[in-house]
């Protein structure tokens, strides 16, 4: 049988996702994956629980993040994968502060806009979810599910009983968060080009996630001209032909390619399984790490 990875799980050190670091590996092995990276939204602290995990584990290690950029061409929201970053960078750690502060203007901003729509929200439920994190639109939406005073709102209702129950967090995220949704707020973060400048300087690899969510294909040109070093080709988020077509893009112009699921858990991706995608092809582990 041949080995497969997943370089791309959010443990619950993502505000969105849900299991523990030591989780995750008892998944992988039971899903007879051989290497894994977690990669948390902004996020570093799962480096040291796992470099300690992955020794009682017959499971290879990268240890990784996924840095949130806005693209400037078009203001897009984009993922930049940094795998084997040193987690004691000074360079690093200041620019998931920085990302940070990006990420709690964010979050009042959405919680107005829902004020304004009359939804009932409790700010510090939201709080208490997500600890010291900046709360993402997942704990905002948690909330206003469960807050018993939008239990009548009919607005509610297609997502706790109708057809968008099953996934009703990535609807809601779909009709009010995004472009034109009523409580759109534009995204703000670093851009791509200091995300990939800042993975380097720590001594990563960076890999430009899930390339689908890019606006152009085009785009890609430009961030292979801002230094990016992959394509997470291999993706949930990718049909066949996708695939074919950024595994050619790929060979094309040398750049890595990396496959992974973006595995959260149950609540915000329940439809994402560990290890799920075909064509997680361990060959794809041993060129980065033969890279690095």
């Amino acid at each position: 049988m041949n080995k497969k990875i997943d370089l791309h799980i959010h443990s619950n050190f993502s505000e969105d996702a849900d299991f523990s670091v030591n989780k995750i590996f008892n998944l992988a092995q039971k899903s007879s994956i051989s290497a894994i990276s977690i990669t948390d939204h902004d996020s570093i602290e799962s480096i040291g629980q796992a470099d300690t995990i992955t020794k009682n584990y017959s499971i290879e290690y990268v240890p990784g993040v996924e840095l949130t950029t806005v693209f400037p061409l078009d203001n897009s929201q984009q993922h930049i994968l940094g795998y084997y970053v040193n987690s004691t960078s000074r360079d690093l750690l200041n620019c998931l502060e920085k990302i940070a502060g990006y990420r709690k203007e964010i979050e009042k901003q959405r919680i107005e806009a829902l004020k304004k729509l009359n939804f009932s929200l409790d700010e510090n439920k939201i709080r208490q979810m997500t600890g010291k994190r900046p709360s993402t639109a997942v704990s905002i939406m948690n909330e206003l599910f469960t807050n018993k005073a939008n239990l009548n709102d009919q607005r509610l209702h297609v997502y706790l009983y109708g057809d968008k129950k099953g996934r009703k967090l990535y609807h809601f995220y779909k009709d009010y968060f995004t472009k034109n949704g009523m409580a759109y707020v534009p995204f703000q973060s670093i851009s791509s080009q200091e995300g990939i400048e800042v993975i380097k300087i720590s001594g990563g690899i960076p890999v430009i996630a899930h390339p689908i969510m890019l606006e152009k294909k085009k785009h890609l040109d430009v961030l292979k001209e801002m230094g990016i070093m992959g394509i997470e080709a291999v993706s949930t988020y990718h049909k066949p032909k996708d695939i074919k077509y950024y595994l050619k893009y790929a060979e094309k112009n040398k750049l890595l390619v990396t496959a992974g699921s973006d595995f959260h858990g149950p609540t915000a991706k329940p439809h994402i399984m560990l290890g799920s995608q075909s064509g997680m092809d361990y060959s794809f582990y041993e060129k980065l790490k033969n890279i690095r």
